[in-house]
Formats: C-alpha cells, sequence, structure tokens
C-alpha cells in the first residue's frame, strides 16, 4: 500500500483545502486567515506527501507512475500561478461585474431602500448605500457601495462604483482600483 501513489482520500482533502484558498483569494483583498490556514495545512499534507514518497522510493520505482506521485506537486504549483496571478479574484469579479453594476444602478437610483442580502452574480452582497466622503462627509450621488460575505468568516469586504475620483483611504479602511469605476473595499470588521 504504501508503496502507491496517495490515493483519492488524499487527493480529496488536497482539494477541498484548495478550494477554501482559493475561495479566499477571490475577494477584492485576501484574508490573512488564509495565509494562517494555508502554511499548517500544506506543510502537513506536503510532508505526508513526502514522507509515503520517501518510503515508497525505498520499495519500488516511482518512474512507474511518476504522474501520479507528481500530483500533489501539479495542484501546489497550479494554485501558487493563480494566487500570484490573482486569477481567483479576477475570474470571479469578471463573472460577477455585470450583475454588480446592475445592483449598484438600484443603489444609485433609491440609495435609502433596505436591501436585504442576496446574490449578486457570484458574491453574496448585503446592503447597499452611497459612498461618504470623508473630507465633506457628505454622501457621493451617483456612487454605490455595498459589502460582501464569506461562508466562513465575518469580514467587512466589499467594493466601491464611484463616478470620479477615488475613496478615501484611512488607517481602518482600505481601497483598490479594479477597472473603470469600481474599486474593492476591505474595512474595520468591528471585532
Amino acid at each position: 500500500m504504501i508503496t502507491r501513489p496517495p490515493g483519492l482520500p488524499y487527493l480529496t482533502v488536497v482539494a477541498a483545502a484548495v478550494a477554501v484558498i482559493l475561495l479566499w483569494a477571490s475577494y477584492p483583498f485576501w484574508y490573512f486567515e488564509m495565509i494562517l490556514f494555508a502554511i499548517p495545512v500544506g506543510g502537513l499534507l506536503a510532508a505526508y506527501w513526502a514522507i509515503r514518497m520517501a518510503l515508497a522510493a525505498r520499495k519500488v520505482d516511482l518512474t512507474e507512475n511518476l504522474g501520479r506521485w507528481l500530483l500533489p506537486a501539479f495542484i501546489a504549483g497550479g494554485v501558487l500561478l493563480a494566487l500570484i496571478t490573482d486569477a481567483p479574484f479576477w475570474i470571479r469579479f469578471t463573472i460577477s461585474q455585470p450583475s454588480m453594476e446592475a445592483y449598484a444602478k438600484t443603489v444609485i437610483e433609491d440609495p435609502k431602500r433596505k436591501r436585504p442580502c442576496q446574490w449578486i452574480g457570484l458574491y453574496h452582497v448585503c446592503g447597499g448605500w452611497q459612498y461618504m466622503d470623508l473630507d465633506t462627509g457628505e454622501r457621493i450621488p451617483g456612487s454605490a457601495e455595498f459589502g460582501v460575505q464569506d461562508p466562513f468568516l465575518y469580514d467587512n469586504k466589499g467594493f466601491v462604483w464611484l463616478p470620479s475620483g477615488q475613496p478615501d483611504e484611512t488607517a481602518d479602511d482600505r481601497y483598490r482600483h479594479l477597472i473603470g469605476h469600481w474599486y474593492g473595499s476591505d474595512g474595520w470588521d468591528s471585532w
């Protein structure tokens, strides 16, 4: 048994870990918890794979099933490449952008209306309001801001549609220009 490459149970655990990491990487700002999850879980999975490969190498020729033995390394390389290029975020954002633009339009038309949490594209969006300029303390007409929720963590991440200017960064609020009038936001999460 130890002479064969890791099987379906191991690959299922790898796939679950990869899914969580890629989900957390698909928000406008990465979760710090993603790193706290990836390092120990990835380390344990890599250690298991390396130990099993070393023990098997003592008994059989690994080149016979080299592709299956190296599959976890290829998966890890693919995840690393996806994270470096920020592909999880850009894919999810690009798919969701038309729905988010329609949602931003409804926020612009009626900014005071209460909005329940709902799926907008591939993001679970909660609320919607006009962006407030921190210098003047006034809401910017024609702007929209809304938060997105993660199924595992509570955090204050979201998106801002700002037709002119740039959002004001503070010690608690960060913004990332995405495309056109879109900004990703990461704010204080009230902990």
